[in-house]
């Protein structure tokens, strides 16, 4: 066994070798040592016989049973726990069941059918950061309110895809158990993970399709954005305060683009009322979603590997990339400490990670190279001799998630709470829309029992309780059957001690492991990586290990290969679990299950029409008298008893209860079923005793529909919780008053508030008066540059015209000094009196 992480020195009180006072042992388990090799066994044949699961017959489990058989003492460890139920029964029937089924047993390997599943990757747009920047100063609070302010912060940086990693862990896994099944033992994501790598909140409740809001507003469909950024440009606003309609937008964006991932690779409005319930503020289990898309992505593939198609399913594979470096971190080469990674935050500046979401962000990618998947299938295959199943010993190192502190682990309450819901089975939701025709709501199996190391609790062989109960995954018809699948498990409160040591060591699971491995990793590894790399050169001629046989000898059946999961098949559907309705027969639930299967989202038109046959079929049923159901039914499935101990045979379907026997002992029932459910609860032993009185005497579908109030004892502690918490509400009236009149005046101040620290208009007129003020400075300089040049030309010329001046009196006086040289006169007067002179002589 390996050893243990610690998280806090045993208390003062702590003895060693008693378990803890916080959990009780059940009845049954009272004189078994823990260290006795038959408590085991006693245990699950206890189990068994309340479950009735040797006989067929399934018979009422009490919570407080299921609390003590889910969380069992570490046989070597004191202050350590062990997660179940347990099984003492071979693993034989799944393994013939489903071994066959895990992709790498039964398929030939061919990376290219992974050409388009790795398309929608949340890498961030241009312009979605500073969308983030405009939205997170309004709703930022929010968001830190409903859980998703660590998971949104992801989407500031970009993620490089290790498509060696993605196109090989697929093969891996088994959509019956819904894990990865390696060569060192199941592995699967868990709520842990979510919590520790998303900080997406699990406690809330589960979100339904069927009770998400209408949207009062619509939003551009996908023939008008045919892309993210024309989504972007149309919903982002720069001006002005951000608005429920731009909210709700921009968490659309970031639930389909970044979250979910969908196939379309285009925004669509499958996510759009889960995002208008986020914007308004409501806390909702958005991490057990995830979960189960995370689980339903996984199925969808491992269905398309099965029947050799392209994987085109989409979906956060993204988160499945995180989940491997995280836990085959010591497997890559020159892995950094993940405390000293960066991110980058809303501004662009790399910043020290709060999280290991933002550590895992700044990991390299690759590109698909045949040797390196060849070699990532290697490691999945021969599986790790010490293998990294609690990776978070360091979580101190990261502030996120705040809600959830291992390094408080004793001291903090809500953490403890958290692990008690992380460590218990349930049904996590898929699909958020209920007009989509091809993702329609429905649940996915959790059963963390069969990966209890991830958990730091003790590994057991594993009893898969849920198989017993209903299918692995179904989809859901309507509103109530979603409310009670997604609440079946709530009331179920498991104690945690606050010196709880995690731990990573086994108990008889090694024998439950060595059956599984013998058979499903029967073939040779070497043909396998000469698929995925033609270059591979085998050291030796591999050979396919010889074929199983059952301890007696004799050769192992395996069934046949299928696309549905087999282990469960004659199991009744959740509805007529969680309704307690009339089941149907094992010869139609047969039926119903090869024409319904895993019920898969991406159902073909021809299931589809079965199953709308089939739900036709019911519908006549249910319409036809109580006679005519038994018909054809084994009621021995419905009792609470074996029918042999108080008779030879049972009572044919002809032979109806005389219901005079059973008349008085009903009113009876009827007067005390009047009183209030206070009383009930306080004194349910009269009920008891008439029931335990007529039951013989009554119709099966009546003694069904009355196993209830038979187990009101349960319900007590709940209802005397409720009745407290109604009192003191009633009690908090004037507080609550009070309360809601300080919110009404502070959100007036908070929108005064606002009013003053939304500048956004008066910056843009800011803006605009300096572009004019500008504008006008610029003429100014051209006006003055003008004038100076005017002025420049001015003083020119006049210091030309005084130039001129100058030269021009010169001249004169030359001219009149010229002039004064000139003779006077006229030739015409001289010749005249030249030709006066001449007549005179």
């Amino acid at each position: 066994m390996e050893g243990t992480h610690r998280l806090r020195d045993e208390g003062d009180g702590a003895a060693r070798g008693k378990r803890p006072d916080s959990i009780t042992r059940p009845p049954e388990l009272e004189g078994c040592r823990r260290g006795e090799a038959g408590g085991g066994a006693f245990r699950a044949d206890a189990r068994e016989r309340r479950m009735g699961t040797r006989s067929g017959r399934r018979e009422p489990v009490g919570k407080e049973e299921m609390v003590s058989d889910i969380l069992l003492p570490h046989p070597s460890l004191p202050n350590s726990m062990c997660l179940g139920p347990r099984s003492s029964e071979s693993p034989a029937h799944l393994i013939s069941c489903e071994a066959n089924r895990i992709p790498f047993v039964n398929q030939n390997l061919d990376l290219t059918s992974w050409a388009d599943c790795l398309r929608a990757w949340p890498n961030p747009p241009e312009g979605w950061v500073a969308w983030y920047n405009r939205v997170s100063k309004t709703h930022y609070a929010t968001w830190e309110t409903i859980g998703i302010a660590d998971a949104l912060s992801l989407s500031l940086s970009p993620l490089e895809k290790n498509e060696n990693i993605l196109k090989t862990i697929g093969y891996f896994w088994s959509d019956a158990l819904n894990c990865f099944m390696f060569g060192h033992g199941p592995m699967t994501p868990t709520l842990l993970d979510v919590t520790m790598i998303t900080g997406l909140d699990i406690a809330s409740p589960s979100p339904s399709a069927f009770k998400l809001p209408k949207v009062p507003f619509t939003l551009s469909s996908k023939t008008e954005c045919t892309s993210w950024g024309a989504y972007l440009k149309r919903y982002m606003k720069t001006k002005g305060p951000v608005t429920e309609r731009e909210h709700t937008a921009f968490l659309n964006f970031w639930l389909e683009h970044f979250i979910f991932c969908g196939p379309s690779l285009a925004p669509t409005k499958n996510y759009l009322s889960l995002a208008y319930e986020l914007a308004k503020g409501t806390r909702l289990g958005l991490g057990k979603l995830f979960l189960g898309e995370v689980y339903r992505s996984l199925q969808l593939m491992s269905v398309k590997l099965f029947s050799q198609r392209t994987v085109k399913t989409g979906g956060p594979w993204w988160f499945i990339q995180l989940w491997a470096q995280l836990y085959f971190q010591n497997q890559i080469p020159d892995f950094p400490p993940l405390a000293t990674c960066t991110f980058p935050d809303a501004d662009g500046r790399e910043i020290r990670c709060t999280s290991y979401g933002q550590a895992l962000y700044g990991l390299p990618g690759s590109r698909l190279i045949p040797k390196e998947a060849a070699g990532w299938f290697q490691i999945f295959f021969q599986g790790l001799s010490n293998p990294l199943f609690f990776p978070y010993t360091e979580s101190e190192n990261f502030e996120n998630p705040v809600s959830f502190r291992l390094d408080s682990f004793a001291d903090d309450a809500s953490t403890r709470h958290l692990f008690s819901i992380m460590i218990r089975p349930c049904f996590l939701p898929v699909g958020m829309s209920t007009s989509n025709r091809i993702i329609k709501p429905g649940y996915e199996s959790y059963q963390p029992v069969v990966v209890a190391r991830q958990l730091g609790l003790g590994q057991v062989p594993p009893h898969f309780f849920l198989h017993h109960l209903t299918a692995s995954r179904a989809e859901l018809p309507d509103i109530l059957t979603g409310q009670r699948c997604y609440t079946f498990f709530d009331a179920l409160a498991i104690p945690i001690p606050n010196n709880l040591c995690f731990t990573t060591t086994t108990d008889g699971f090694e024998t439950w492991w060595t059956m599984w491995k013998t058979h499903a990793f029967r073939r040779a590894l070497g043909p396998s990586l000469k698929q995925l790399d033609a270059e591979h050169d085998t050291t030796h001629q591999e050979q396919d290990g010889p074929e199983p046989t059952q301890t007696d000898g004799s050769p192992f059946t395996f069934l046949p290969p299928a696309p549905v999961v087999l282990f469960c098949r004659n199991s009744p559907s959740l509805k007529q679990v969680i309704m307690q309705g009339q089941p149907i027969s094992p010869k139609s639930a047969s039926k119903s299950k090869a024409s319904s299967g895993p019920v898969a989202p991406r159902a073909s038109t021809q299931a589809r029409k079965a199953v709308r046959k089939v739900a036709a079929r019911k519908t006549l049923k249910r319409k036809a008298p109580v006679q005519d159901n038994l018909q054809g039914c084994d009621p021995s499935s419905l009792l609470t008893f074996d029918p042999e101990s108080i008779e030879p045979a049972a009572p044919k379907a002809s032979e109806e209860p005389s219901l005079e026997m059973v008349h008085g002992p009903l009113q009876r029932l009827k007067a005390l079923l009047s009183s209030s459910v206070e009383i009930l609860v306080e004194n349910p032993e009269a009920i008891k005793g008439i029931l335990d009185e007529i039951q013989p005497h009554l119709p099966v579908t009546l003694r069904v529909k009355l196993w209830p109030a038979a187990t009101l004892s349960a319900f007590k502690s709940g209802v005397q919780s409720a009745r407290q918490r109604i009192t003191l509400r009633r009690a908090q009236l004037p507080l609550r008053a009070d309360i809601a009149e300080k919110c009404q005046r502070l959100n007036e101040k908070k929108t005064a508030l606002d009013a003053k620290t939304d500048t956004s208009a008066n910056n843009a007129e800011l803006e605009t008066l300096r572009k004019e003020l500008e504008s006008l400075e610029e003429k100014v300089r051209m006006t003055k540059q003008l004038i100076q040049e005017k002025e420049t030309f001015i003083a020119r010329s006049r210091e030309e015209a005084q130039g001129l001046t100058a030269d021009l009196k010169t001249d004169l006086a030359e001219i009149r000094a010229l002039s004064g040289q000139l003779v006077t006169g006229k030739d015409e007067d001289d010749e005249t009196e030249i030709a006066e002179v001449d007549r005179q002589c």
